[in-house]
């Protein structure tokens, strides 16, 4: 059976015992995180009650490297936005630098078409229409970027456990480094734990697979430990991997030589627990400094990896 995560609160309290200079901004965004993290629940008969489904998996579709929701609009998903945005927004407020932006915040997730239109816009990267959305509702890109992806996110994620299948149990079935249900790239990867058959104590698997987690969606899938999940490039010397000399506890960046963009890795071996991924990502910015420091470009930039 696999082990059970930890929660937000517990992820982070772990981090802050061995990196106690981390406490501030850690301590800062655990309200968000957990309220995040809880909103899938709440936000499930909602989305039940608005019929919208997931497409179904289409092999060939797949091959061609499209995400489940590619070319799908969300309309119909507004109530479950609105939802969202009255319980994170308030928290948003609460962070560094977001308090002002917070009132134009709430008007912009009022606003039903514009909203929806971003959310789409989002999915699909182009960044030029956000742009426009951002200066239509006086709100820095930037802002409404992290803002839109915080709030869509929980919305996702709800979707996204309507699956038929784990997609960490179907190995073959999604060769890209971007997420299988919205395209997003991952925030984190990790490499799972050995595995033990409770019923045959000699049968046991090794771990170390490789699962990146989606920072928008909150899905995991398999992927190639010597690929990059960026420019897909694979070999021997592609992928290397920073990590502290002491104390590391499995956490390291992996990084890759030919387009030098980078993820947070943590290897599952070495906890002795099973993190809440969202918490942990923003735990190793430790890392990210040392990343930036060698000028690496994070995979999935975020409030805490632009330095």
């Amino acid at each position: 059976m696999a082990e059970s995560r930890q929660t937000v609160s517990e992820t982070l309290a772990g981090i802050i015992a061995r990196r106690p200079v981390l406490a501030p901004m850690l301590n800062a965004f655990e309200p968000l995180l957990e309220a995040r993290a809880a909103l899938p629940e709440k936000l499930a008969p909602l989305l039940e009650k608005s019929g919208f489904e997931l497409p179904s998996w289409q092999p060939e579709r797949a091959r061609q490297g499209a995400p489940l929701l590619a070319g799908v609009s969300l309309n119909g998903l507004f109530p479950l936005l609105r939802e969202s945005a009255d319980v994170l927004v308030p928290l948003l407020g609460r962070l560094p630098g977001m308090a002002e932006h917070e009132t134009s915040l709430a008007a912009f997730f009022t606003d039903e078409a514009l909203c929806l239109r971003a959310a789409d816009t989002l999915l699909t990267g182009h960044d030029a229409a956000l742009v426009d959305a951002a200066t239509q509702s006086n709100i820095p890109p930037a802002v409404l970027l992290f803002a839109l992806e915080t709030v869509l996110g929980p919305v996702l994620r709800t979707l996204a456990a309507t699956c038929d299948a784990p997609w960490d149990e179907r190995p073959a079935s999604w060769m890209q480094g971007f997420c299988p249900v919205c395209g997003s790239f991952p925030s984190i990867g990790y490499l799972d734990k050995r595995v033990f058959d409770e019923k045959n104590a000699f049968l046991a698997g090794g771990g170390g697979k490789k699962h990146m987690h989606c920072s928008l969606c909150g899905t995991d899938w398999h992927f190639r430990r010597g690929a990059c999940p960026s420019c897909g490039k694979e070999g021997s010397g592609v992928m290397e991997f920073l990590r502290e000399s002491r104390n590391s506890r499995g956490e390291r960046i992996d990084w890759c030589t030919a387009c030098k963009s980078y993820c947070p890795v943590v290897d599952l071996r070495e906890c002795d627990g099973t993190p809440d991924m969202d918490a942990m990502a923003l735990g190793m910015m430790h890392l990210d400094m040392v990343a930036a420091q060698k000028g690496l470009i994070p995979l999935k930039p975020s409030f805490w990896n632009q330095f």
